[in-house]
C-alpha cells in the first residue's frame, strides 16, 4: 500500500506563492479605493487556487504509483476548481454559521478599513474551505465508485467460479 505526504519543496513552493499573492494584494491595498479592495480580494483568491491545484498536481506527478491523476483529470480539477470560485452567490454560502450576511463585500458603517479588509480575507478563505472541501467529496465519491466497480467485477467472478464449480460438481 502506498502512502506519501506533499514534499517539503512543494508545501515550501506552494508558501511562498501564497505569501507573494498576500504581498501583491497588501501593497496594492488603498483605502481611498475601496471598489478594488474586491477586485484584489478576488485576484488574490485567484492566486490561492493556482498554487493549491498546482501543488496537488505536482505532488500526483511525483507520485504516479499511489496518486495517479490523469492530464484529464488534471484540467477537470482545475475547471472544478475555478467554477466554484465563480458560482454565483458562493461568497453568501461559505460564511460561517450564526454571522450575519448582509451585503457581504460592502463595508459595514462600524468597520474600520482594515476590519473590513480582514473580514472580506476571511470570507475569502471561508470560500476556500468549503471549495477544497467539495473538491475532496468529489474526489471521494469517484473513488468510491471505483470501488464498488472493482468490488461488482470480482463478486461476478466469484460467482461465475462458483457456478463453475457446482456444475462441475454435479456432473
Amino acid at each position: 500500500m502506498c502512502y506519501s505526504k506533499i514534499s517539503f519543496k512543494y508545501r515550501e513552493k506552494m508558501k511562498t506563492e501564497v505569501n507573494q499573492a498576500i504581498d501583491i494584494f497588501f501593497d496594492g491595498l488603498n483605502p481611498e479605493e475601496e471598489d478594488q479592495v474586491q477586485v484584489g480580494i478576488k485576484k488574490l483568491e485567484d492566486r490561492f487556487n493556482d498554487a493549491f491545484v498546482d501543488t496537488v498536481v505536482a505532488h500526483c506527478e511525483d507520485n504516479q504509483e499511489c496518486a495517479p491523476l490523469l492530464p484529464e483529470q488534471q484540467q477537470e480539477l482545475r475547471n472544478r476548481i475555478r467554477s466554484k470560485v465563480q458560482e454565483p452567490g458562493s461568497e453568501q454560502k461559505s460564511e460561517p454559521e450564526g454571522s450575519n450576511n448582509e451585503s457581504s463585500g460592502a463595508q459595514k458603517p462600524e468597520e474600520s478599513f482594515g476590519e473590513w479588509v480582514l473580514r472580506l480575507f476571511r470570507e475569502m478563505l471561508n470560500r476556500q474551505k468549503k471549495i477544497w472541501k467539495d473538491v475532496l467529496a468529489s474526489i471521494f465519491a469517484s473513488f468510491v465508485k471505483v470501488a464498488k466497480t472493482i468490488w461488482s467485477v470480482i463478486e461476478s467472478f466469484f460467482s461465475s467460479v462458483a457456478k463453475c464449480f457446482s456444475s462441475l460438481c454435479q456432473a
